[in-house]
């Protein structure tokens, strides 16, 4: 059944119905045509019809997609090989784990090193948004959201290969000098047996001293030691474990919470995370290090 869809005026008198039925429109003359108006008319009519054309279809704003804007967050680190290292392709393996997990969310990560002690000492309040690589301590959680795990962390004792010990207990090392690197955290056990400890600011300098016999022992991720002995003494083979792991720490991102969005950052972060767990992303990841042979 057809309806009058509009009704038109045009010059010196001419009328002419538009028609619809169905999804098809038509048009009719009310009065007889002159074809002097024959030009006039069809610039009507095409204008008719794109209004026409544009009221049937919908809005375009509602059927866009919103432009994907990409999201910063700016974490702090110490030079850690194999997990953090700017001398790396690519920073290493946390660094590398942690990044694919904020891609996943649409996040860039800008990543800025530090010794370990100014990171926990001396930094101006928003100048970062969290730290990466950090062991969980309760009194760190007045200031720090931990992440979910992205990586553990294996402590243990290194002497010289001819240096002829038994460990028996921390007291048996009372003795002896033990190379640590300032501000790193370490067990109740440990820090309770007062012993002799030399801080340097970083793990280099510590395989360094024990190499050239300036302390007796020193205490480092397993990782990280042989990455250090492969890189600067790629011939010597005269460090050991002593037997002992001091302290299995798993290790994560940690958040400021004086940063203004750090729970939305987090939560973002941790999805992130399960999403590479769960496509893979992770293990391969993960593999590429078990690889090379570093641990």
């Amino acid at each position: 059944m057809s309806v009058i869809s509009a009704l038109l005026l045009l010059n010196n008198g001419l009328q002419v119905a538009v028609m619809k039925t169905g999804s098809i429109y038509s048009i009719e003359w009310l009065n007889p045509f002159r074809a002097d108006f024959c030009a006039r008319l069809l610039g009507y009519l095409a204008l008719l019809f794109i209004c026409l054309i544009a009221l049937s279809q919908p809005c375009w704003s509602d059927a866009t997609t919103p432009f994907n804007t990409q999201k910063n967050v700016s974490l702090v680190t110490s030079k850690f090989p194999p997990y953090m290292d700017p001398e790396l392709a690519d920073n290493g393996l946390l660094v590398a784990i942690t990044r694919a997990a904020f891609n996943k969310v649409g996040y860039k990560l800008t990543l800025s090193y530090r010794p370990w002690a100014d990171i926990l000492l001396d930094l101006k309040p928003g100048q970062y948004d969290g730290i990466l690589g950090v062991w969980f301590r309760p009194e760190r959680q007045a200031w720090l959201a931990y992440s979910q795990p992205i990586g553990v962390n294996r402590i243990v004792l290194f002497k010289h290969t001819d240096f002829q010990f038994e460990f028996t207990g921390f007291d048996s090392l009372k003795p002896y000098t033990i190379g640590v690197v300032s501000g790193y955290a370490s067990t109740p056990e440990f820090a309770a047996a007062n012993l002799n400890l030399a801080s340097v600011t970083g793990d280099e300098e510590n395989v360094d001293k024990l190499v050239n016999r300036r302390v007796d022992f020193t205490l480092m991720d397993d990782m990280v030691m042989h990455k250090l002995m492969k890189k600067k003494y790629p011939d010597l083979n005269v460090l050991e474990e002593v037997g002992l792991v001091v302290e299995s720490e798993d290790t994560f991102v940690g958040f400021y919470r004086s940063s203004p969005d750090f729970q939305q950052a987090l939560t973002d972060f941790n999805r992130g995370l399960a999403e590479i767990r769960q496509d893979g992303t992770f293990a391969n990841i993960m593999n590429q290090y078990e690889g090379q042979g570093e641990h």
